[in-house]
């Protein structure tokens, strides 16, 4: 209040001045040297108060550039009380410079908390807008407040890398929020405008995985190497990777694309049934069906299962009945698991009609194991034979056993009879498993 008054009394005068001097304006003559200057009392006022800025403007800058080239000698030369306040300026500059090396090297070992404690310093000691809030950016991206890393970094728009910081809060945004399309859109973004940002690759391809975008996924490890995603790309994921991959070049009828993919696959895993079973429907699609058998006879050996059964047995369909089951009797040898051997069997018989031998073998396989699929098969068989009674008491108990199929997911335990690289029902990674 007191300074508005000082302020309003101080333009007062000076107008009062500037307009008695124009109402009693008078001549001005100087004689120096033989030479003679005539002018008027205005005019010179004018120029006077024109030279008195001129010095003090010069006398400011020289000033500051004494302050801090040769403060020793502006005590000399100025008030002491003036030299103390410039002293100050500087000296509170001087810890504001330090507190921020302190700062910076606290955020580069990622001591966020101290860093924190020292940023609450230095925005005390320097008062400039731009670098506090980018501080305050940087702690809110390390405590997940994405929402006002946003805000902060939108302040720097115009600014090529505060564009890209600003993304990155985004996607976090997107993928926190579950908006996976929205998420893998800004993360391209963000690739477009810095291409080696190793870490957006790494959260897009985890994106990509999630969504089942397996041909984005594969270029996208083409284009910075597989080296660059050792989290993220265990052996297992090369597995489920080259899978899927070869899954869709089936589905595609892209036959010897899907046994490229099936076999980068079984590099990693040799015993990994649904690249396997890709690999024979592959060589089957293509009429090579004595590499078909080859892979189905080295599997059983170690991993027999139904579906193999199934895929041994369609290649047989057009054969008799006794060559049908001499076959799979033949297969059933190679493993000691007498019991995945009389499903395998019982199954060939049935859909051979040879519904007696089913129900034979289907008994010596429900005393070792007893499944929903075992009782329904022997339940129909029995209704083929006439048994009315078995088939309803079989069908019972049946429905009161867990449903099973050829694939199970660990994580829901949703049954599906194909194999995906996600849960259809839970949308878990990785968790279809082959059912036993």
């Amino acid at each position: 209040m007191f300074t508005i008054l000082w302020y309003i009394f101080l333009v007062f005068t000076i107008t009062t001045s500037i307009v008695w001097i124009i109402e009693n304006n008078g001549s001005l003559i100087i004689n120096w040297l033989g030479y003679e200057v005539q002018t008027d009392i205005l005019t010179a006022t004018l120029i006077f108060a024109f030279f008195l800025v001129s010095i003090a403007l010069i006398s400011y800058v020289l000033t500051r550039l004494l302050a801090i080239k040769f403060p020793q000698l502006l005590k000399l030369l100025f008030k002491k009380s003036y030299t103390k306040k410039l002293e100050k300026i500087i000296l509170n500059h001087h810890k504001g410079f330090e507190t921020l090396s302190k700062l910076l090297l606290a955020i580069e070992v990622e001591d966020y908390e101290s860093a924190k404690k020292i940023h609450k310093d230095f925005a005390n000691q320097i008062k400039y807008k731009n670098l506090n809030n980018f501080f305050e950016a940087k702690f809110a991206l390390e405590n997940n407040d994405f929402e006002a890393s946003e805000k902060y970094f939108s302040q720097f728009e115009k600014n090529p890398h505060a564009k890209i910081l600003l993304l990155k809060s985004k996607l976090k945004i997107a993928v926190k929020n579950n908006e996976d399309a929205k998420a893998i859109e800004i993360a391209k973004q963000i690739l477009i405008l810095k291409k080696d940002s190793i870490k957006t690759a790494r959260e897009l391809l985890n994106l990509y995985k999630k969504n089942g975008n397996w041909q984005l996924a594969k270029s996208l490890i083409n284009d910075f190497g597989a080296d660059k995603f050792k989290e993220e790309l265990q052996k297992r994921d090369l597995v489920i990777l080259n899978t899927s991959l070869a899954h869709e070049a089936l589905k595609n009828k892209k036959y010897f694309r899907a046994i490229k993919y099936s076999k980068m696959a079984l590099l990693n895993n040799e015993q990994f049934l649904p690249a396997n079973e890709i690999l024979i429907k592959s060589w089957i699609r293509l009429g090579f069906k004595f590499k078909a058998l080859s892979i189905i006879k080295n599997l059983w050996k170690e991993n027999p299962h139904v579906i193999l059964v199934e895929i041994y047995s369609s290649l047989y369909r057009k054969a008799s009945l006794k060559k049908r089951i001499y076959a799979v009797k033949k297969l059933a040898i190679l493993n000691s698991d007498s019991t995945i051997g009389n499903i395998a069997i019982a199954i060939v018989a049935y859909r051979a009609s040879a519904f007696q031998v089913a129900k034979e073998f289907l008994n010596l396989a429900l005393i070792n194991e007893k499944t929903q699929s075992l009782y329904r098969l022997l339940a129909y068989t029995e209704k083929h034979l006439g048994n009315n009674d078995e088939f309803f008491k079989n069908l019972s108990i049946s429905k009161m056993l867990p449903k099973d199929s050829n694939y199970i997911c660990n994580n829901c335990s949703h049954t599906s009879s194909k194999w995906s690289a996600t849960c259809e029902k839970c949308s878990s990674y990785d968790s279809i498993q082959w059912n036993n």
